[in-house]
């Protein structure tokens, strides 16, 4: 902070003679130009940027994933990504570039204005990162601005916001400064590869070398959508819908686009001779502009968008065809049917835009017709985002940098040319605007700035961006996990924290760095000395601590698997043994043991028999058997309802209620005793239905096949799993019907102690007489009938008496049946 404060009488001096005039009259580079708008040219006079030291390689996290190759480099088209562990957030990040912005372009901190910033990344909900930033302001309150929060647009919110007020009237003479900032995080998942971090400071004031020259050279988008939003203050993570987003992104561009393109054709219309759409003062197109910028969570996806710019030119050329609208003259016109009209089949111009949003042979169609546009328009711009990543807020203001970095190294951007930038934020806001390339001759107002004039050349000098990016350290893709894991033990730990990665000698000098976190959630930050030495690269294996390095071991045990389970063994090509060790390291469960129980068949011995399994898989075994005529009879006691597939998709239910629609063939599990063959106890064994015997058995015999037990006999100790594996060890069970037989049975228990085993033998039969009766011819018995009965109630009124009980079981046995009582094992 000193070296700012050195300029602070200075500074005052200045500060009092802009005060001091509190009505600044214009200098002659406000009057209005006949060719440029109103002649005040507000825009970009510097740039700065920030991005951590450290990145990782999109093809080595390929390879680290166990994704095909190319699925990031070419499927997102990334090369690299920032990395950041818990040392730094937006408030550093922040403080680091704002700070550099005025040390590299010498500003005085008194002679600015205004100060805004842009982010999605909060650190608190309530405190403006704004008002951390005037640390770098130590004699300057008078400072406007706050920051704007918006899924990636927000710095281009705070971009026109000090557009507007460097363009009005309350416009004191002072500079603005504007800063676009975030670290983007996702949760394990598909959009991790598209994390990144980053940020920009951009110095805003009239006569500006990148200028808004016509503030009515923009359009924006805005509606309702959630495709993208952070719900869920406990966590850094989005909620994202993919493809939600992606169709949102081409939404919001081709409704800027179009608008863009009728304000800019109106204008060319008032006055062709003032005003340029293309240098022909031809309607405006995609291949209008010099250079364009997007907003680049992934650079496959402004490729893909910039595809679609030329197929709403298509669109519109063919609207206005129909609208019969004579814009202009014959000969523009026949010059309007060039050959990217002729490449997009007729179908896909009148089809409806959202119809054409999946469409991968459209999306091949207009890549090609796009292709070498592209590469002379965009890819200038898009060289930053993809070894940086995704930067949120920051994304379309890296993509302004490195178009100057670039293309004005080779002292291509001069005097003359535009750039047309679009900036994208979910939820959604959308802006496309347009920068004219300046060749500034006179100060905007020399009372504050001495008469300097701002220029492309000297952004360009202290941009540098190619060799600072050159100059990063790559760490391992692993890091990526271990980063945004210990970023994510932060947010949600509370107060008071102190971070744990290491900042002097793995950050660039002048980096900002968080202290740590008070018990009153105060934050605190410091700056690496500007003459700290960079580790040297290979100097530490890691850039996570070893405390983070045992968490993460530690969850490793308690995590379980979630994706694909690659399966890697010592025999595997190529460098297998480091493959192997990397699997071990990363993969948090692991299959240890397997057991499968055979139906009984001719060729089939015990149910887990160890060569049942390798029999069915060479085709050696037949399980399916013909149904006893008993079995058949039981499915039909139990009115099956079965469902049967007839023409047209539809499906109709009947009832089995004859023998001839009882399924005859099936496979059919053998015997098994839980008591005999594992030691399991005979009540514990006794509560247990067949499917859950063999579920309980097939667990013992996958800790068997696992060689974490011994299982030679019946003798329980054989089938005890130790104790050191008892934490780190589990069983899967799978069964349609877990336990349900053994439900069913519990439930006829108790029933019949409630119906048969409640009622006394005689009145069981005066109830079978009564129900007989009722059905009978004229409601009456045969005599045989009755006899029959007579001599059964005789026997029974003996049997009850106590006269001979024992001599016929099957009649004192249903009145001997006790009250019912739970049996607590069935629980288990």
């Amino acid at each position: 902070m000193t070296s700012l404060a050195v300029g602070a009488v200075a500074g005052a001096i200045a500060s009092t003679a802009y005060r001091r005039s509190s009505s600044i009259s214009p200098s002659k580079n406000d009057t209005p130009s006949p060719t440029r708008g109103n002649g005040k040219n507000v825009g970009i006079l510097a740039m700065e940027i920030y991005t951590p030291r450290t990145y990782i390689s999109q093809s080595k996290l390929e390879e680290h994933s166990g994704v095909s190759q190319g699925r990031f480099t070419l499927g997102l088209g990334q090369e690299a990504m920032a990395v950041t562990g818990d040392a730094e957030d937006v408030n550093s990040m922040a403080l680091t570039v704002t700070h550099a912005l005025l040390e590299k372009y010498k500003i005085d901190p008194n002679s600015v204005g205004r100060l805004e910033v842009g982010t999605e990344t909060l650190v608190d909900k309530s405190k403006s990162t704004k008002t951390v930033l005037m640390d770098l302001f130590p004699n300057n309150t008078d400072i406007e601005g706050a920051t704007v929060i918006n899924a990636c647009y927000g710095g281009t919110a705070a971009l026109l916001n000090a557009f507007n007020w460097a363009e009005s009237d309350a416009w004191d003479g002072r500079y603005a400064i504007v800063v676009a900032v975030d670290i983007a995080t996702y949760a394990r998942g598909p959009a991790r590869p598209t994390c990144g971090a980053g940020a920009v400071a951009v110095l805003v004031g009239r006569n500006a070398p990148l200028a808004l020259v016509d503030p009515r050279e923009r359009a924006t988008h805005a509606t309702n959508v959630y495709d993208f939003f952070k719900p869920d203050h406990s966590v850094e993570y989005p909620v994202v819908d993919g493809a939600l987003s992606q169709v949102c992104y081409y939404r919001a561009l081709e409704d800027c686009y179009s608008k863009f393109c009728d304000k800019l054709d109106a204008l060319n219309r008032a006055d062709k001779s003032q005003r340029g759409g293309n240098k022909d003062g031809d309607c405006f197109n995609a291949d209008s502009a010099d250079y364009f910028v997007f907003h680049a969570p992934y650079n496959k996806l402004v490729q893909k968008s910039y595809g679609r710019m030329h197929f709403m030119d298509a669109r519109r050329k063919h609207a206005r065809k129909l609208d019969g609208k004579n814009l202009f003259s014959e000969e523009k016109k026949a010059e309007e049917e060039d050959a990217s009209d002729a490449a997009i089949p007729k179908e896909y111009i009148s089809m409806p835009i959202e119809d054409t949003y999946s469409d991968k042979a459209l999306e091949g169609i207009l890549k090609n017709i796009s292709k070498s546009s592209y590469n002379t328009r965009l890819t200038d711009a898009n060289a930053a985002s993809k070894i940086v990543g995704n930067t949120y807020t920051a994304s379309v203001f890296f993509g302004l940098a490195s178009l100057v970095d670039k293309v004005g190294s080779r002292g291509e951007l001069t005097n003359g040319k535009t750039a047309v930038v679009f900036s994208y934020g979910s939820g959604a806001l959308a802006t496309m605007y347009r920068l004219h390339i300046r060749d500034p001759t006179h100060s905007a107002n020399e009372a504050i700035d001495q008469g300097r004039i701002f220029t492309i050349d000297e952004m360009v000098k202290n941009l540098n961006i190619t060799e600072r990016l050159a100059s990063r350290e790559q760490v391992h893709p692993q890091e990526l996990d271990l980063a945004l894991e210990t970023r994510a033990r932060m947010h949600r730990g509370g107060a008071p924290y102190s971070p744990v990665y290491p900042t002097n000698g793995r950050m660039f000098p002048g980096t900002y760095f968080l202290n740590g976190i008070d018990s009153k959630w105060r934050r605190s930050y410091s700056r690496v000395p500007l003459d700290s030495e960079p580790e040297p690269e290979g100097t530490s294996t890691h850039l996570a601590p070893p405390i983070v390095l045992r968490l993460a071991k530690r969850e490793a045990l308690s995590t379980p698997v979630t994706g694909v389970l690659e399966v890697l063994t010592k025999s595997v090509s190529g460098n297998a043994l480091d493959k192997y060790a990397d699997a071990k390291a990363r993969v948090a469960c692991v299959i240890t043991g397997t057991s499968a129980g055979m139906p009984y068949g001719d060729d089939i011995g015990e149910v887990f028999d160890p060569s049942n399994l390798q029999k069915l898989v060479e085709g050696k075994l037949q399980c399916i058997r013909p149904i006893s005529g008993t079995l058949r009879m039981a499915m039909l006691d139990k009115n099956v309802v079965q469902l049967k597939k007839i023409g047209g998709g539809k499906t109709v239910a009947f009832p089995v209620n004859t023998d001839k629609d009882v399924i005859k063939v099936a496979a059919q599990l053998g015997t098994l005793d839980l008591t005999d063959s594992y030691g399991v106890p005979a009540g514990l064994a006794e509560t247990m239905d067949v499917a859950a015997q063999v579920a309980v058995a097939a667990g013992l015999e996958a800790l068997k096949s696992a060689g974490l037990v011994s299982g030679k006999s019946n003798d329980p100790a054989e089938w005890k799993l130790p104790e050191q594996y008892r934490d780190s060890t589990g069983v899967v069970y799978a069964s349609s019907f877990p336990a349900m037989d053994a439900a069913v049975g519990e439930v006829m228990k108790f029933l019949q102690s409630k119906t048969v085993g409640a009622a006394s033998a005689e009145r069981l039969v005066f109830t079978l007489r009564n129900r007989l009766l009722r059905v009978a011819p004229d409601r009456q018995l045969a005599d045989d009938d009755e006899a029959a009965f007579a001599r059964l109630l005789s026997r029974v009124r003996e049997v009850e008496g106590g006269d001979n009980a024992s001599d016929d079981s099957s009649v004192s046995s249903t009145a001997s049946t006790g009250p019912y009582e739970f049996d607590r094992k069935f629980l288990l």
